[in-house]
């Protein structure tokens, strides 16, 4: 009744749903088994972590553990409290340092090289009746913490941005669009000359990617690969005017 991706999705929530009331004493509060879900978010930059956490192998991160209610409403406040540990496989991959006075954050270290991925699982414990309950595993890999210009930026046809991460779900396709800045951070929409844009997947059977009429800034991306399969995208820009190209990446890929 549902395609595989979407299957998958609706499959989890409910799992992750079950067994627990719904929350009490006001909209933030509840007791441990209200919890349905969780997503993660990089605390500073506000950005979703939950389908991929990218570390930059030069800085931390620091995420934040937020917790949901099966009516899809957060939960900022547990009954008997709440402590968090973050588990990395490998345990290589990664270290977690509390954030003082901030329970459900962390600071995220890479510990691996560039390149290596993994997955991260949340564990909760809760002090009023001395219950644990682990959701995950959720897609950590670490990247190279200056290997994108601040000049190119890469964003999905909802406006968000995916120059971190490109989640390529199964059988779909997903429209993409290379959007250029200025050294004062300024979006150029008009290069004189005009502009050739060219995607490179590693490995070549990751994805294809199509021109889209009229839009020469976007690319219609179909997966070519197994779920669960890993790898890069290039984007090469040619600028017509003068002959020069300009490649950024890699930009990590996941098919989901």
């Amino acid at each position: 009744m549902y395609v595989r991706s979407a299957g998958t999705l609706v499959a989890t929530v409910v799992c992750l749903a079950c067994g627990g009331p719904l929350p009490t004493n006001g909209a933030g509060t509840g007791t441990p088994a209200a919890i349905a879900q969780v997503r993660l978010f990089d605390e500073t930059a506000g950005r979703d972590l939950t389908v991929h956490t990218g570390l930059p192998d030069d800085q931390s991160v620091r995420v934040e553990v937020r917790l949901y209610a099966a009516d899809g409403h957060r939960l900022t406040d547990i009954v008997g409290g709440v402590a968090l540990t973050l588990q990395f496989n490998p345990e290589s991959l990664a270290t977690a340092i509390p954030v003082p006075g901030q329970p459900l954050q962390r600071l995220v270290a890479a510990m691996a090289p560039v390149g290596t991925s993994g997955n991260q699982t949340v564990s909760l414990r809760f002090p009023g009746d001395g219950s644990v309950r682990s959701f995950g595993p959720f897609h950590v890999a670490v990247q190279s913490g200056g290997h994108l210009s601040g000049e190119f930026r890469l964003f999905d046809a909802l406006n968000a941005d995916l120059t971190q991460h490109v989640p390529l779900i199964t059988a779909d396709t997903m429209r993409l669009e290379v959007r250029l800045f200025d050294s004062t951070g300024a979006r150029r929409t008009n290069i004189p000359g005009g502009v050739e844009i060219t995607f490179r997947f590693d490995p070549d059977s990751l994805a294809m990617a199509f021109p889209i009429a009229g839009l020469p800034f976007w690319k219609a991306v179909t997966p070519t690969a197994p779920l669960g399969t890993e790898g890069s995208l290039f984007v090469s820009v040619l600028f017509l005017a003068d002959s020069i190209t300009k490649t950024y990446g890699p930009i990590q890929v996941l098919v989901h």
